[in-house]
């Protein structure tokens, strides 16, 4: 193959704490409420075990998401630090930015002069630089996830976890939390999806196509129409870049002809242009 312009993966950022619908377990009470109200006990009684049950599972629930709020607050304060570093730098640019050395500014450049655009690429990397450290962040999520495996705020904290570990560059990290996780979540299409095309872009992003591939194929029957652009993407350019250019196209052509308006067939469309 020849030199490959290999669209960069976009990483999750997951899911925001307070917009996750979390999906609680059906509890035992629930599923035998038939055997309860006609064997054990009256039916008012049931109600009032049911209500008393759920409260205390409610109250449960509430617990997790305060102490994963916790930690997402350190999160918080850790990139606040990292982001408080950058400001005299960013500030730096503004104020050569602000006052360009060349005469010859107009609406097409700049303005600034050669050493100026110098200076302010040297910054640029300069504050680049400047990384969070969320080892502690880091930590307290995967202590979590290890404690509440079984719940969707677990779940929540892995994928987390993983992201921490993809903005360090510890992609083999990520995908092997995420290769765990993957067995917890079948029961739940929501997770299941998430952590799937997560897993997918990191098995590409490892150079793992084969493996890409199988994961994209285990979502395709149950996709929405929203999630099947993005695997036909992913799965046409797994294709190309283990060599079945054939492949790609018809899958790259589908994804153009089912769903001409999406950002999916607009990439699509480039990538059968540098196959073509």
């Amino acid at each position: 193959m020849s030199s490959v312009h290999k669209e960069h993966i976009k990483t999750l950022k997951g899911p925001d704490l307070f917009q996750v619908k979390v999906m609680a377990g059906v509890d035992w009470a629930v599923r035998n409420v038939r055997l309860i109200a006609y064997v054990l006990i009256p039916v008012v009684a049931v109600v009032a075990v049911l209500a008393g049950y759920r409260i205390f599972q409610s109250k449960r629930q509430d617990s997790r998401v305060e102490e994963l709020g916790k930690i997402q607050v350190t999160y918080n304060a850790e990139a606040r630090r990292a982001a408080d570093k950058q400001k005299p730098i960013l500030k730096k640019i503004q104020d050569i930015e602000a006052k360009p050395g060349s005469k010859a500014a107009s609406q097409e450049t700049s303005g600034l002069t050669p050493q100026q655009e110098e200076e302010i690429a040297v910054l640029r990397k300069e504050a680049e630089a400047i990384k969070a450290d969320h080892s502690g962040s880091s930590t307290a999520l995967m202590s979590y996830y290890q404690k509440y495996d079984q719940y969707p705020e677990g779940w929540l904290a892995a994928m987390m976890a993983a992201h921490v570990m993809i903005e360090d560059n510890r992609i083999a990290n990520a995908a092997t939390v995420l290769e765990g996780l993957l067995s917890k979540v079948k029961g739940n299409p929501t997770y299941l999806s998430l952590v799937t095309v997560e897993l997918a872009s990191l098995s590409e992003e490892q150079g793992d196509f084969d493996r890409e591939l199988t994961l994209v194929g285990a979502l395709e029957k149950s996709a929405d129409s929203e999630l099947r652009p993005r695997l036909a993407l992913m799965k046409g350019r797994a294709l190309y870049l283990k060599g079945d250019k054939e492949g790609a196209k018809t899958t790259l052509g589908t994804l153009v002809d089912g769903y001409a308006s999406s950002a999916e067939a607009q990439k699509a469309r480039s990538l059968l242009t540098l196959i073509n």
